[in-house]
């Protein structure tokens, strides 16, 4: 007894395909040979959803940054080793001279300073302090100076008074909630920033929002 199977997929313009199979030779419609003539349609390949996509959107004082892309808007300066510093996302990426990210910290800074721009790396310090602020903080690595050309402006582990209590928690990293110009970091953090980046690494400043 003969059965007659008939499948159709609709899909975009569609395809039908008709076969007929006997139960008695108990052969797959699907591998069953084809009448001759007949045109063998391709199967549709299965094509995965695509991954929805969206633009990032800049820290507020109160809400960090959403949707942060792996690699810095920052194509000027591709094959260069680089600190990117993006103030619109309070993030900064370390990337290699083959311009693969080496790591992407969330960071506390503020959005007036350091202005947009290209720096060097023109020191370093394993610790520093701030006796206005009556602060130390480990890890620095200074990029430029502030507004007075007197304070340098650097990257460092979050600071603490001299009690040893922290300025902020780690949890508001990704906040522009700095009062100096410097950008803070996680103490893990600021100590990769401090192996990756040395005497003259170059560091780009991305705008604010």
């Amino acid at each position: 007894m003969a059965f007659v199977v008939a499948l159709a997929l609709l899909m975009g313009g569609g395809w039908v395909v008709s076969s007929a199979w006997s139960a008695d030779s108990a052969t797959d419609p699907a591998t069953a040979p084809a009448e001759a003539g007949a045109a063998t349609p391709a199967l549709p390949s299965a094509t995965p959803a695509p991954t929805a996509t969206h633009a990032p959107r800049a820290a507020s004082r109160t809400r960090k940054a959403k949707w942060v892309p792996d690699y810095p808007a920052d194509r000027a300066h591709a094959g260069t080793k680089r600190v990117v510093y993006d103030k619109a996302l309070m993030t900064v990426w370390l990337i290699r001279a083959d311009d693969t990210v080496a790591a992407r910290f969330p960071v506390v800074g503020r959005w007036d300073r350091p202005r947009a721009g290209t720096y060097r790396v023109f020191s370093k310090s394993p610790v520093a302090f701030n006796p206005n602020s009556k602060v130390t903080f480990n890890h620095m690595v200074r990029f430029t100076y502030g507004p007075d050309t007197k304070s340098p402006i650097g990257l460092h582990a979050i600071p603490r008074y001299y009690d040893g209590t922290a300025m902020h928690s780690i949890k508001q990293l990704g906040l522009p909630i700095a009062r100096g110009g410097c950008v803070r970091l996680s103490e893990d953090a600021a100590a990769r920033v401090y192996r990756f980046a040395h005497k003259g690494t170059l560091v780009v400043v991305l705008p604010s929002p």
